[in-house]
C-alpha cells in the first residue's frame, strides 16, 4: 500500500513531533560532542581500542595516503606521524614531492600501523617522522616507565618497518604547545620523549632535528597556535630549517 502524505497533513505531524525536537538535537548534539572531544583529546586510555570516529576517520585517510603514494612520480619524499604531520601544508620539500601521511590523533602505535597497511610504490627518498604528541597525553600517564617503554618499543618496531622502505629517515622533536595546554601535554614529557627520539636515530642513516621548536621566541607566542596545540604555519617552521634538514639527508643538492 502506497501512503500519500498530503500538504494539508504535513504540518500537523510536524507540530506533533516539534515537542520531541529539541530534546532529540539536543542528543545528538552531546553524542557528537562525546565523541569529538574524545578525538581531540587523542584516544582513549592506553588499554582502550579506537572510538569509532577515529577508527573511521583512520580508514579513510589511510586510502587517501595510498591513493597519493600511488599518483607521484619520480624521486619523493614522505612526511609520517600525527596531527602535526598532517596539518603541514608543503608540496615539496628539498626540490622533492612531499607526500603527506600524517593521521591526526596518532600515536606511536597508529604511525607504525599505518607504516604497516601502506604500501610505498617505490622507495623514498627520506621519510620524514612526527610523532610523539599522542603519546605524552596527561591521560595516558607518559612519565611513567610503562608509557615510556611502549613508546621506545613502538620506535622500535616502526624503525624496522620504515628500514624496508629504504632511503634515510629525519625525526622531528614533538612540537611546543601553548603555556594553557602545558598540564594537557607537559612540556618534561615532551623534552623526554623527544630525546628517546633521537637515541632512537643511529647516525648513518637517520638524522634529528628539532624543526618546530628551533624558530625564535617571538615566532612561539601565543600567535603562533591556532588552538593551543597545533602551530598555525607548520610550513614556516619547516621552512626556516629546509637547508639544514636536507643537507642532513643529503639531499641538498636538490633543492
Amino acid at each position: 500500500m502506497i501512503t500519500v502524505f498530503s500538504m494539508a497533513r504535513g504540518p500537523r505531524l510536524l507540530r506533533r513531533g516539534l515537542g520531541s525536537f529539541p530534546l532529540l538535537a539536543l542528543t545528538l548534539c552531546l553524542l557528537s560532542a562525546a565523541i569529538a572531544a574524545g578525538w581531540v583529546a587523542h584516544g582513549q586510555g592506553p588499554g582502550d581500542g579506537p572510538p569509532p570516529a577515529f577508527e573511521g576517520f583512520r580508514q579513510v585517510r589511510l586510502k587517501t595516503i595510498q591513493s597519493q603514494l600511488d599518483q607521484v612520480q619520480g624521486s619523493y619524499l614522505v612526511i609520517l606521524g600525527d596531527s602535526h604531520a598532517e596539518r603541514l601544508f608543503m608540496p615539496t620539500l628539498c626540490g622533492l614531492p612531499l607526500v603527506n601521511a600524517g593521521i591526526s590523533g596518532a600515536t606511536v602505535a597508529d604511525v607504525l600501523d599505518l607504516a604497516r597497511k601502506i604500501r610505498p610504490p617505490r622507495e623514498p627518498e627520506a621519510v620524514l617522522l612526527v610523532v610523539g604528541t599522542n603519546d605524552i597525553w596527561a591521560k595516558r600517564n607518559p612519565e611513567t616507565g610503562e608509557a615510556e617503554g611502549r613508546f621506545r618499543s613502538g620506535l622500535d618496531a616502526l624503525k624496522q618497518r620504515l628500514t624496508t622502505w629504504g632511503g634515510r629517515r629525519a625525526l622531528i622533536a614533538i612540537p611546543p604547545v601553548a603555556d594553557k595546554e602545558d598540564a594537557l601535554f607537559p612540556r618534561s614529557a615532551a623534552a623526554r620523549y623527544s630525546s628517546l627520539l633521537a637515541q632512537s636515530c643511529e647516525p648513518a642513516r637517520c638524522t634529528y632535528l628539532d624543526v618546530f621548536g628551533g624558530a625564535p621566541d617571538g615566532a612561539r607566542g601565543r600567535a603562533a597556535f591556532s588552538d593551543g596545540v597545533h602551530l598555525r604555519d607548520y610550513a614556516g617552521f619547516m621552512r626556516r630549517r629546509e637547508a639544514e634538514l636536507c643537507s642532513s639527508l643529503g639531499l641538498a643538492t636538490r633543492k
